[in-house]
């Protein structure tokens, strides 16, 4: 099987294998459909932390607002359909408790510690398994596995809120497990949602054009490890890797620095002020023959000292 590490960025990268004889169009289409997955499995594993840690979200007049000012701002302004689907104040239903929001984007009404712990656990889960750092532990991603993950989150949210009661519409929860939110062009911090149609796949400065196959480009060997990245179609090659990683250039910069740093201590003290010590003195050695080391005091032979 040919290893294929995508990469766009230092976050956004992930493993990928099929056999040399794939036509480079199947390629193009799970490489693409496995980053648009890591996408709404990054929002949906957030958006279900966020629902379990401080419950469902505010309608978007009431966000960022307190108590207070809901109640008046809804009283003024909010449409009266919003205000039949969803009450103004926080109504505890039996298992719930309260767990106010610091930023007051949701209602902080939240299920017992135990469910909410478990969605936690599922969507800390599926931010694993979508993580860069599999890249170094040479774990490939599937498809059946992304799915896997996200029918978990699915399953946690199901024991939550059965049949989705108590997910108004505007929930992203909601909105994603019912295929709703509109990805076109999302960006998270691990993937940006793509149009396969729009997608040119690139490696080794060559594209690897539809039509053909990929040991047309790489050779028959399946233990071929290569690194590709797209491009939209008609822009031409990606940027290319930088020399050394993201760490490594810290590490660089910060002991260039260092090395100015010093450098400039060390002209900051190019003055005159070392020639009073000691060991500058011309005479030194003379004085010392002389036996005038001692502060000056000076001997000769036969001579008694006072």
């Amino acid at each position: 099987m040919v290893l294929i590490n995508y990469k766009k960025t230092e976050n956004n990268q992930f493993l990928y294998e099929c056999p040399a004889n794939t036509p480079i169009d199947k390629v193009i289409h799970e490489l693409v459909e496995i980053n648009n997955f890591r996408v709404i499995l990054d929002q949906l594993a957030v958006s279900v932390e966020d629902l379990a840690s401080y419950g469902v979200l505010k309608p978007e007049e009431l966000r960022g607002l307190s108590e207070e000012d809901s109640l008046q701002y809804a009283l003024d302004s909010m449409p009266e359909d919003k205000r039949k689907q969803w009450p103004l104040k926080p109504v505890l239903q039996p298992g719930e408790r309260l767990k106010k929001d610091p930023h007051h984007y949701r209602y902080g009404v939240v299920k017992s510690e135990d469910i909410c712990q478990m969605m936690i656990n599922v969507a800390q889960e599926a931010k694993a398994s979508i993580s860069k750092n599999l890249v170094a532990q040479k774990v490939v991603l599937t498809i059946p596995n992304l799915q896997k993950q996200f029918d978990n989150l699915r399953g946690a949210v199901m024991i939550a809120y059965p049949a989705y009661h108590g997910l108004p519409d505007w929930e992203p929860t909601r909105l994603i497990l019912e295929h709703q939110h509109d990805w076109l062009g999302k960006e998270t911090d691990i993937a940006e949602y793509l149009d396969e149609k729009e997608q040119a796949l690139w490696w080794a400065g060559k594209e690897l054009v539809r039509g053909k196959i990929l040991s047309d480009f790489v050779g028959k060997n399946e233990k071929t490890k290569i690194i590709a990245k797209f491009n939209k179609i008609g822009q031409g090659m990606p940027a290319r890797e930088p020399m050394i990683d993201e760490q490594t250039q810290k590490k660089m910069m910060s002991f260039y620095y260092k090395k100015q740093e010093e450098q400039k201590q060390l002209e900051e003290d190019n003055d005159d002020h070392y020639l009073d010590a000691p060991w500058a003195n011309p005479n030194n050695l003379k004085s010392q023959l002389h036996g005038q080391s001692l502060g000056g005091i000076g001997w000769k032979q036969g001579k008694k000292l006072m």
